[in-house]
């Protein structure tokens, strides 16, 4: 495991056929993190609840203590979706509009932000495959 991987320690609070549900015993700190709208859901206690897609998730049962760990690859990707690619686009859309068609004038920020609405609209109806491609290993410790 790299420095530059996201690594959490759990309890394991539900299984399914293709995921896991884990809570997690220390704080998370996933407010900076590209990837916590893709893993992560708010728990009680200040805990974080983990939920991430396991292909061996039956493997695992209720009450298991593990270590949750996901890739720096994995969490560059997710960068580049969740920060760099929106910035380009809205970027690119006003430049463009400011170039291209000089009449628009501050027209041209307001069509910025409408391109970044149909991409947050993208982004939703592609979550779930965006979300299994965020590679976690799971390992039992004790």
């Amino acid at each position: 495991m790299s420095k530059e991987d996201v690594s959490h320690k759990g309890v394991i609070q539900r299984v399914e056929r293709d995921y896991l549900v884990i809570s997690t015993e220390d704080d998370c700190k996933c407010e900076g993190c590209a990837i916590t709208a893709l893993c992560n859901s708010k728990g009680g206690e200040n805990r974080e609840t983990l939920t991430i897609d396991c292909p061996g998730a039956s493997d695992f049962s209720v009450g298991e203590r593990v270590e949750v760990t996901a890739t720096s690859s994995s969490t560059l990707r997710a960068t580049w979706w969740a920060l760099i690619l929106p910035t380009l686009i809205f970027g690119g859309v006003v430049l463009g509009c400011r170039l291209g068609f000089p009449a628009l004038g501050g027209w041209s920020i307001a069509i910025g932000f409408a391109a970044l609405g149909l991409y947050d609209l993208f982004l939703y109806a592609q979550r779930r495959r965006l979300a299994q491609k965020i590679s976690w290993k799971v390992r039992r410790i004790r």
